[in-house]
């Protein structure tokens, strides 16, 4: 069995990866470790976000330990000062600064109260790779955040993101019901980024949490879309209808219940995984009471998947190599395993041969 099948494969570090909401990053300087690489997070006097490797380049002492001088770090060690290009300013008790004393700045982009970072090769970095959600900010769309350290690997979170099938055993306190139990589920790649995977549950009784909000006066037809855009994005579109209406985008557009649930995984390590996700509802958007209730109700649902991702963490980790047997409903893991697969070796250095005849054929 190979890594990536057990959840252990390494990490695709072309993306960006959310490292932190937008309040958590200011002038004190914020600690994190993303991909197994620590960081240190700050803003600008002009508010623009910064990363760091929180390491200095002299005796390594982390730059998160230092004190703000400006818009410069200075290390705690001995007050060498960084400037938010990672380029060292200041070494006390001499003239000269060495021209290698410098620490790696990573490409940050600030959108949905988040701020991402490229962890990989700063020339591939993109604002239009990270997913485009056009409801957010929008009249009618209410928001609601959370966050959470799983102790998961990220491979095994992405598994139940693209697994509607769960729901049914999991979440009968929120979104799941029996009655979805024996519905198939489908799996297609969207586009050549995302796999969706889905059913719709047809005249069903309402799950709690469309009776809670939009109290259906009789059965419902529900919808659950789960798609994921690896290495790192989940989204899940999830709302309710009366029975027999059409199954249309339309239709769904007007339901007097729908909500998109994004998360935005970022593996602290190989077992550590941070969970950014926010919420938006095409109802009571501007109620703070419905608001605070949603972020109790989807830290609740969240938690129920996080305690048994953690326990398969786990196992994982007790077995290792151990291979799971997959059925009918793991169709869109399989999908989602094989692309995130190919992203991995897309980005595999070559062989050392490979690299010498590429060296040999190429043009002086």
């Amino acid at each position: 069995m190979s890594r990536v099948e057990t959840g252990q494969g390494p990490f695709v570090r072309n993306a960006w990866y959310a490292a932190a909401s937008s309040d958590e990053v200011g002038q004190g300087l914020l600690a994190r470790t993303l991909l197994g690489e620590p960081l240190v997070l700050c803003r600008t006097g002009a508010g623009e976000p910064v990363a760091l490797q929180d390491r200095c380049a002299h005796r390594f002492a982390p730059l998160s330990l230092g004190q703000r001088c400006g818009d410069e770090i200075a290390c705690p060690y001995h007050g060498m000062r960084y400037g938010p290009d990672g380029v060292c300013t200041h070494v006390p008790g001499q003239g000269t600064v060495p021209p290698q004393a410098r620490v790696r700045r990573y490409p940050t982009l600030e959108r949905y109260g988040l701020v991402f970072v490229w962890m990989g090769e700063v020339g591939l970095a993109d604002a239009a790779a990270l997913v485009d959600i056009a409801q957010y900010g929008q009249p009618g769309w209410g928001l609601s955040r959370g966050h959470a350290l799983f102790q998961a690997c990220l491979d095994n979170i992405l598994d139940n993101l693209i697994d509607p099938a769960h729901t049914t055993f999991v979440h009968q306190r929120t979104i799941g019901s029996d009655a979805g139990a024996q519905v198939a589920v489908q799996a297609s790649l969207e586009d050549e980024h995302t796999i969706v995977c889905g059913r719709w549950v047809n005249n069903a009784p309402a799950v709690p949490m469309v009776q809670r909000f939009a109290r259906p006066e009789g059965p419902v037809d529900r919808w659950q879309f789960y798609r994921v855009r690896p290495p790192c994005t989940s989204w899940v579109d999830f709302g309710s209808l009366p029975a027999g209406s059409p199954h249309t985008p339309q239709a769904m557009d007007a339901a007097p219940y729908r909500v998109l649930s994004y998360a935005f995984l970022t593996p602290q390590d190989a077992s550590h995984t941070h969970y950014f996700s926010f919420q938006l509802r095409n109802f009571a958007a501007d109620e703070a009471a419905v608001t605070t209730e949603f972020n109790a109700l989807y830290k609740a649902t969240f938690d129920e998947d996080r305690v048994l991702l953690e326990a398969i963490q786990r196992e994982e980790e007790r077995a290792p190599g151990t291979p799971p047997v997959r059925i009918a409903s793991d169709a869109g893991v399989a999908r989602l395993r094989r692309l995130t697969q190919a992203l991995r070796e897309a980005e595999r250095p070559p062989a050392p041969d490979q690299a010498s005849t590429v060296r040999a054929i190429s043009p002086s």
